[in-house]
């Protein structure tokens, strides 16, 4: 469960980086104060932006296939085996 959070927070803190980046290339301090007008609201936003794709991707691409059954994990044998999809 943790892993699609943490895929989640990589897109969203993706943009940040990336800007973090290119301020550093242009050989500007990325703790400096920020100058009027830093992209702040358009990073957010391209972050947001980023996040939706993630979960857009992951909803359609991820999962079982339509139609298929899900069947718990039981014990058979005295063994416990794993849950699937069939």
């Amino acid at each position: 469960m943790f892993r699609p959070f943490l895929f989640e927070a990589v897109l969203f803190i993706l943009p940040f980086l990336i800007y973090g980046i290119w301020l550093l290339l242009r050989g500007e301090r990325p703790d400096a104060p920020a100058p009027m007008g830093i992209p702040l609201l358009r990073l957010i936003a391209l972050g947001v932006m980023c996040m939706a794709a993630g979960l857009a991707l992951f909803a359609h691409y991820g999962g079982a296939p339509a139609g298929s059954a899900y069947v718990p994990a039981h014990m058979e044998n005295g063994k416990l085996v794993e849950p699937e999809t069939r």
